[in-house]
């Protein structure tokens, strides 16, 4: 299901993997919502590793405080409860 979606998040875990054109990070991020609850999401990043291609997705590590703003690809019923997955295709730094 397509969304747009705004929030900040504190990046709890990295796990990060390589393949032949882009560094794929796949952590899980921590939202405290409007009634204080907490959420997890999954977020996958496909960092481009030429310099020649644009990077709208700059390197991040756990521990940090991002952005995340713009159209994403989010499933009807994550896989994993309470989890929503994010496919990423631009994070901001705060």
């Amino acid at each position: 299901m397509p969304a747009k979606l705004s929030f900040i998040c504190l990046i709890r875990s990295v796990v990060e993997k390589d393949s032949m054109d882009y560094i794929i990070k796949e952590s899980i991020a921590i939202l405290r919502k409007e009634d204080n609850t907490t959420t997890e999401i999954k977020v996958t990043s496909f960092i481009p590793k030429k310099n020649s291609v644009p990077k709208w997705v700059p390197n991040f590590e756990a521990g940090e405080v991002l952005r995340l703003t713009g159209k994403f690809a989010l499933e009807a019923e994550p896989p994993h409860n309470d989890i929503l997955e994010v496919i990423n295709n631009r994070i901001i730094f705060i």
